[in-house]
C-alpha cells in the first residue's frame, strides 16, 4: 500500500489551554483548520462539560460547567504539522505530556472521560454554593419559609443538613440543595 492509500490513524490528546479560553481555542482550531484545509486531520475537539442546575432569583436554570478547566481533548492525525498547528493557536499552552511528539491518551482514558460526560449529561447536578454556617431559607417542602443554618454538606448526594428552629429547638433537617436559597 502506498502513502496515498494509507488510512490516517487518529489519536486523542489533551491540550492545555489558558483557563477560561477552552471554547475560544476550540472555535479557533475549528475555524483555522477549515481555512487551511486541515479539518480532516482534526475530526473531534471536546470540551469536558457537565450540566449544572443553578438557582437564581428563585428560578432553576441548567448551565454547562467545565469539568476540566484549562483542558481540551482533541482527536487528531498524529503528525508534526498538526501538533505545530495546534501549539501555535492563541491560548494554547501545549499538549499534556509535552515534547515535540506528546504521548496520546490511552483508549481507556478516553473511554472513561467520554463515559463520565455521558452519565453527567443524563443527570444534571445542582450547584452547591453554600458553606457550613451559611444562613439559608427553605423554599420548598414542609419547611418552606423556615430559615436555618447549614450544618453539613453532602456533595455526593447534593443534600444539606440545615438546623432549623422548630418549637424553639434547633432541629436538623435534610434538604435537597434545590430546596434552599441564601437567606441574605
Amino acid at each position: 500500500m502506498d502513502e496515498d492509500q494509507a488510512v490516517a490513524e487518529f489519536k486523542w490528546y489533551a491540550v492545555h489551554t489558558y483557563s477560561g479560553y477552552e471554547a475560544r481555542v476550540k472555535h479557533t482550531i475549528e475555524r483555522l483548520a477549515s481555512l487551511e484545509g486541515l479539518s480532516e486531520s482534526i475530526p473531534q475537539i471536546v470540551i469536558p462539560l457537565e450540566p449544572v442546575i443553578q438557582v437564581k432569583r428563585g428560578k432553576k436554570n441548567t448551565v454547562m460547567r467545565n469539568l476540566m478547566p484549562g483542558y481540551l481533548l482533541v482527536q487528531i492525525e498524529p503528525v508534526d504539522e498538526i501538533f505545530n498547528f495546534i501549539k501555535e493557536i492563541k491560548g494554547v499552552s501545549g499538549f499534556v505530556g509535552g515534547g515535540d511528539t506528546p504521548p496520546p491518551l490511552t483508549e481507556e482514558e478516553v473511554h472513561n472521560v467520554m463515559t463520565m460526560l455521558e452519565s453527567k449529561a443524563a443527570k444534571p447536578k445542582a450547584e452547591i454554593k453554600f458553606d457550613h454556617g451559611d444562613q439559608v431559607k427553605v423554599t420548598e417542602g414542609p419547611f418552606a419559609n423556615f430559615v436555618g443554618t447549614v450544618d453539613h454538606i453532602d456533595r455526593e448526594k447534593n443534600k444539606l443538613s440545615v438546623m432549623v428552629s422548630i418549637f424553639g429547638r434547633p432541629t436538623p433537617v435534610e434538604l435537597d440543595v434545590l430546596q434552599v436559597e441564601s437567606a441574605s
